[in-house]
Protein backbone atom coordinates (compact mmCIF):
# COMPACT_ATOMS: atom_id res chain seq x y z
CA UNK A 1 0.00 0.00 0.00
CA UNK A 2 1.59 3.50 -0.73
CA UNK A 3 2.50 5.65 1.97
CA UNK A 4 -0.62 8.43 2.51
CA UNK A 5 2.20 11.04 2.95
CA UNK A 6 4.05 10.30 -0.33
CA UNK A 7 0.55 10.37 -2.10
CA UNK A 8 -0.44 13.41 -0.76
CA UNK A 9 3.01 14.95 -1.34
CA UNK A 10 2.40 14.09 -4.94
CA UNK A 11 -1.32 15.02 -5.08
CA UNK A 12 -0.50 18.74 -3.88
CA UNK A 13 2.41 19.14 -5.96
CA UNK A 14 0.99 18.33 -9.14
CA UNK A 15 -2.11 20.45 -8.10
CA UNK A 16 0.47 23.07 -7.39
CA UNK A 17 2.07 22.81 -10.76
CA UNK A 18 -1.42 23.20 -12.53
CA UNK A 19 -2.72 26.28 -10.49
CA UNK A 20 0.68 27.35 -11.35
CA UNK A 21 -0.06 26.83 -15.43
CA UNK A 22 -3.16 27.85 -15.67
CA UNK A 23 -2.66 31.37 -13.75
CA UNK A 24 0.65 31.83 -15.98
CA UNK A 25 -1.36 31.43 -19.07
CA UNK A 26 -5.03 32.92 -18.01
CA UNK A 27 -7.39 29.81 -18.85
CA UNK A 28 -10.42 30.09 -17.45
CA UNK A 29 -10.71 28.30 -14.06
CA UNK A 30 -14.44 28.50 -13.09
CA UNK A 31 -14.74 29.14 -9.33
CA UNK A 32 -10.72 28.56 -8.91
CA UNK A 33 -10.80 31.08 -10.93
CA UNK A 34 -12.64 33.61 -8.61
CA UNK A 35 -10.32 32.53 -5.70
CA UNK A 36 -7.27 33.13 -7.70
CA UNK A 37 -8.75 36.40 -8.79
CA UNK A 38 -9.46 37.58 -5.38
CA UNK A 39 -5.87 36.03 -4.26
CA UNK A 40 -4.16 38.40 -7.36
CA UNK A 41 -5.97 41.33 -5.87
CA UNK A 42 -5.12 40.75 -2.62
CA UNK A 43 -1.19 40.68 -3.71
CA UNK A 44 -1.60 43.41 -5.84
CA UNK A 45 -2.85 45.53 -3.04
CA UNK A 46 -0.30 44.25 -0.54
CA UNK A 47 2.95 45.04 -3.38
CA UNK A 48 1.88 47.64 -5.13
CA UNK A 49 3.58 50.04 -3.35
CA UNK A 50 6.39 47.46 -1.95
CA UNK A 51 9.99 47.60 -3.45
CA UNK A 52 9.78 43.87 -4.79
CA UNK A 53 7.13 44.60 -7.05
CA UNK A 54 9.08 47.27 -8.54
CA UNK A 55 12.25 45.54 -8.69
CA UNK A 56 10.60 42.92 -10.61
CA UNK A 57 8.31 45.33 -12.93
CA UNK A 58 11.71 47.19 -13.58
CA UNK A 59 13.48 43.41 -14.95
CA UNK A 60 10.18 42.77 -16.81
CA UNK A 61 10.60 45.93 -18.17
CA UNK A 62 14.54 45.10 -19.08
CA UNK A 63 13.75 41.79 -20.69
CA UNK A 64 11.07 42.76 -22.89
CA UNK A 65 8.42 40.32 -21.11
CA UNK A 66 4.21 41.32 -21.85
CA UNK A 67 3.92 39.85 -18.59
CA UNK A 68 2.66 41.49 -14.52
CA UNK A 69 4.68 41.37 -11.16
CA UNK A 70 2.09 39.90 -9.62
CA UNK A 71 1.93 37.06 -12.32
CA UNK A 72 5.83 36.52 -11.78
CA UNK A 73 5.35 36.83 -8.08
CA UNK A 74 2.31 34.17 -7.88
CA UNK A 75 4.73 31.89 -10.64
CA UNK A 76 6.99 31.81 -7.75
CA UNK A 77 5.53 31.17 -5.09
CA UNK A 78 3.68 28.36 -6.88
CA UNK A 79 7.19 26.71 -7.55
CA UNK A 80 8.46 27.30 -4.25
CA UNK A 81 5.13 25.47 -2.95
CA UNK A 82 5.54 22.61 -5.30
CA UNK A 83 9.13 21.88 -4.09
CA UNK A 84 8.83 22.38 -0.75
CA UNK A 85 6.14 19.40 -0.59
CA UNK A 86 8.54 17.59 -2.76
CA UNK A 87 11.72 17.69 -0.25
CA UNK A 88 8.97 17.20 2.50
CA UNK A 89 7.83 14.07 0.62
CA UNK A 90 11.01 12.22 1.24
CA UNK A 91 10.37 12.32 5.22
CA UNK A 92 9.93 8.11 5.32
CA UNK A 93 13.62 7.77 3.26
CA UNK A 94 15.50 10.52 5.51
CA UNK A 95 15.49 12.05 9.04
CA UNK A 96 13.22 14.67 9.79
CA UNK A 97 16.06 17.66 9.64
CA UNK A 98 17.27 16.09 6.69
CA UNK A 99 13.60 16.46 4.73
CA UNK A 100 13.23 19.69 6.36
CA UNK A 101 16.07 21.07 5.25
CA UNK A 102 15.45 19.58 1.90
CA UNK A 103 11.97 20.97 1.73
CA UNK A 104 13.77 24.58 2.98
CA UNK A 105 15.55 24.34 -0.11
CA UNK A 106 13.80 23.10 -2.88
CA UNK A 107 11.39 25.88 -2.00
CA UNK A 108 14.33 28.49 -1.82
CA UNK A 109 15.31 27.36 -5.32
CA UNK A 110 11.74 27.01 -6.91
CA UNK A 111 11.37 30.94 -5.55
CA UNK A 112 14.32 31.83 -6.90
CA UNK A 113 14.43 30.24 -10.24
CA UNK A 114 11.82 32.53 -12.34
CA UNK A 115 14.20 35.08 -11.14
CA UNK A 116 16.99 34.12 -12.46
CA UNK A 117 15.66 33.24 -15.39
CA UNK A 118 13.87 36.62 -15.55
CA UNK A 119 17.68 38.67 -14.54
CA UNK A 120 19.45 36.21 -17.23
CA UNK A 121 16.34 37.66 -19.97
CA UNK A 122 16.98 40.92 -19.31
CA UNK A 123 20.91 40.55 -19.42
CA UNK A 124 21.16 39.51 -23.22
CA UNK A 125 18.45 41.86 -24.50
CA UNK A 126 20.24 44.50 -22.93
CA UNK A 127 23.75 42.86 -24.81
CA UNK A 128 21.58 42.80 -27.66
CA UNK A 129 20.56 46.39 -27.95
CA UNK A 130 24.00 47.30 -26.74
CA UNK A 131 25.27 45.27 -29.87
CA UNK A 132 22.85 47.03 -32.47
CA UNK A 133 23.62 50.24 -31.09
CA UNK A 134 27.30 50.16 -32.80
CA UNK A 135 25.52 49.59 -36.71
CA UNK A 136 22.94 52.55 -35.33
CA UNK A 137 25.78 54.78 -34.30
CA UNK A 138 28.03 54.25 -37.40
CA UNK A 139 25.17 54.63 -39.70
CA UNK A 140 23.79 58.14 -38.21
CA UNK A 141 27.83 59.71 -38.28
CA UNK A 142 27.48 58.47 -42.58
CA UNK A 143 24.21 60.27 -42.66
CA UNK A 144 25.23 63.66 -40.42
CA UNK A 145 28.34 63.83 -43.19
CA UNK A 146 25.21 64.49 -45.73
CA UNK A 147 24.71 67.92 -43.59
CA UNK A 148 21.02 67.17 -42.49
CA UNK A 149 19.62 67.84 -38.87
CA UNK A 150 20.74 65.06 -36.06
CA UNK A 151 17.28 64.15 -35.61
CA UNK A 152 16.52 63.51 -39.33
CA UNK A 153 19.45 61.90 -40.22
CA UNK A 154 18.62 59.68 -36.84
CA UNK A 155 15.13 59.44 -37.96
CA UNK A 156 16.51 57.90 -41.96
CA UNK A 157 18.81 55.25 -39.93
CA UNK A 158 15.71 54.24 -37.84
CA UNK A 159 13.91 53.36 -40.60
CA UNK A 160 16.76 51.80 -42.57
CA UNK A 161 17.49 49.41 -40.12
CA UNK A 162 15.39 45.91 -39.10
CA UNK A 163 16.26 45.77 -35.46
CA UNK A 164 14.97 46.29 -31.84
CA UNK A 165 16.30 48.96 -30.87
CA UNK A 166 15.98 50.87 -34.70
CA UNK A 167 12.26 50.17 -34.09
CA UNK A 168 12.07 52.11 -30.49
CA UNK A 169 14.26 55.10 -31.60
CA UNK A 170 11.84 55.48 -34.60
CA UNK A 171 8.69 55.22 -31.86
CA UNK A 172 9.98 57.67 -29.53
CA UNK A 173 10.85 60.12 -32.37
CA UNK A 174 7.52 59.82 -33.20
CA UNK A 175 6.34 60.43 -30.11
CA UNK A 176 8.63 63.15 -29.53
CA UNK A 177 7.34 65.06 -32.53
CA UNK A 178 3.75 65.40 -30.51
CA UNK A 179 3.31 69.12 -29.56
CA UNK A 180 3.67 69.80 -25.97
CA UNK A 181 5.13 66.33 -25.69
CA UNK A 182 8.77 65.98 -24.03
CA UNK A 183 11.96 66.21 -26.58
CA UNK A 184 13.52 63.42 -27.94
CA UNK A 185 16.91 63.45 -25.83
CA UNK A 186 14.66 63.31 -22.62
CA UNK A 187 12.48 59.89 -24.28
CA UNK A 188 15.69 58.75 -24.89
CA UNK A 189 17.68 59.22 -21.48
CA UNK A 190 14.50 57.50 -19.62
CA UNK A 191 14.65 54.78 -22.33
CA UNK A 192 18.32 54.35 -21.66
CA UNK A 193 18.06 54.43 -17.96
CA UNK A 194 15.17 52.26 -17.63
CA UNK A 195 16.84 49.80 -19.75
CA UNK A 196 20.45 50.23 -18.17
CA UNK A 197 22.05 51.05 -21.42
CA UNK A 198 24.88 53.99 -20.87
CA UNK A 199 25.66 54.06 -24.55
CA UNK A 200 22.55 54.97 -24.87
CA UNK A 201 22.06 57.60 -22.44
CA UNK A 202 25.65 59.09 -23.43
CA UNK A 203 23.58 59.99 -27.21
CA UNK A 204 20.88 61.40 -25.43
CA UNK A 205 23.82 64.05 -23.23
CA UNK A 206 25.18 64.80 -27.12
CA UNK A 207 21.78 64.98 -28.65
CA UNK A 208 20.65 67.37 -25.77
CA UNK A 209 23.75 69.39 -25.60
CA UNK A 210 23.70 70.06 -29.35
CA UNK A 211 19.70 71.07 -28.49
CA UNK A 212 20.89 73.51 -26.05
CA UNK A 213 24.28 74.74 -26.96
CA UNK A 214 24.66 74.16 -30.76
CA UNK A 215 27.93 72.16 -30.63
CA UNK A 216 28.74 69.09 -33.15
CA UNK A 217 27.13 66.00 -32.87
CA UNK A 218 28.73 63.84 -35.47
CA UNK A 219 31.88 64.16 -33.54
CA UNK A 220 30.52 62.55 -30.29
CA UNK A 221 28.51 60.02 -32.23
CA UNK A 222 31.74 58.85 -33.66
CA UNK A 223 34.15 58.73 -30.95
CA UNK A 224 31.53 56.63 -29.15
CA UNK A 225 30.58 54.37 -31.63
CA UNK A 226 34.53 53.29 -32.47
CA UNK A 227 34.48 53.43 -27.59
CA UNK A 228 31.73 50.55 -29.00
CA UNK A 229 33.41 49.05 -31.10
CA UNK A 230 36.90 48.79 -29.00
CA UNK A 231 34.81 47.27 -26.33
CA UNK A 232 32.98 44.71 -28.55
CA UNK A 233 36.29 43.52 -29.92
CA UNK A 234 37.47 43.45 -26.44
CA UNK A 235 35.08 41.24 -25.42
CA UNK A 236 35.40 39.62 -28.43
CA UNK A 237 38.89 38.27 -27.46
CA UNK A 238 38.03 37.36 -24.48
CA UNK A 239 35.33 35.69 -25.08
CA UNK A 240 37.66 33.52 -27.91
CA UNK A 241 40.54 32.80 -25.26
CA UNK A 242 37.79 31.62 -22.60
CA UNK A 243 36.86 29.19 -25.75
CA UNK A 244 39.86 27.96 -26.38
CA UNK A 245 40.33 26.96 -22.65
CA UNK A 246 37.25 25.69 -22.64
CA UNK A 247 38.55 23.00 -25.45
CA UNK A 248 42.55 22.72 -25.14
CA UNK A 249 41.48 21.31 -21.41
CA UNK A 250 39.09 18.58 -22.44
CA UNK A 251 41.39 17.74 -25.25
CA UNK A 252 44.58 17.35 -22.72
CA UNK A 253 43.03 15.31 -20.37
CA UNK A 254 41.03 13.06 -22.84
CA UNK A 255 43.72 13.39 -25.79
CA UNK A 256 47.30 13.52 -24.51
CA UNK A 257 47.42 11.72 -21.32
CA UNK A 258 46.20 8.55 -23.37
CA UNK A 259 48.30 9.30 -26.06
CA UNK A 260 51.00 9.56 -23.27
CA UNK A 261 49.69 6.49 -21.54
CA UNK A 262 50.16 4.46 -24.34
CA UNK A 263 53.39 5.47 -25.29
CA UNK A 264 55.05 5.12 -22.42
CA UNK A 265 53.58 1.52 -21.65
CA UNK A 266 56.49 -0.53 -23.48
CA UNK A 267 59.15 1.59 -21.46
CA UNK A 268 57.64 1.50 -18.46
CA UNK A 269 56.97 -2.19 -19.02
CA UNK A 270 60.29 -2.76 -19.74
CA UNK A 271 61.88 -0.91 -16.37
CA UNK A 272 59.88 -3.05 -14.02
CA UNK A 273 60.77 -6.46 -16.16
CA UNK A 274 64.18 -4.91 -15.35
CA UNK A 275 64.19 -4.02 -11.87
CA UNK A 276 62.92 -7.23 -10.91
Amino acid sequence: MPDPVLVLGAVTAGACCSLAVAVVSGAPMGWIGSWVEVAREWLIQRTRAGVIRRAIAVELEKAGWDESAERMAVLGLALAGCAGVVGAGTAPFLSAASAAALAAAGSAAGLALPFLVLKSAADRRRSRLAGELVPVLELFALELGGGGSPFSALGAVATQVRSELAADLRRLLIASQVAGSAAFDVRLLDYAERLDLPPLAALATILASSRDYGTGVGQGVRALAADLRRAQRRELIAHSRRALNHVLLPAAVGVLLPFLAILMFPAVTALQQNLR
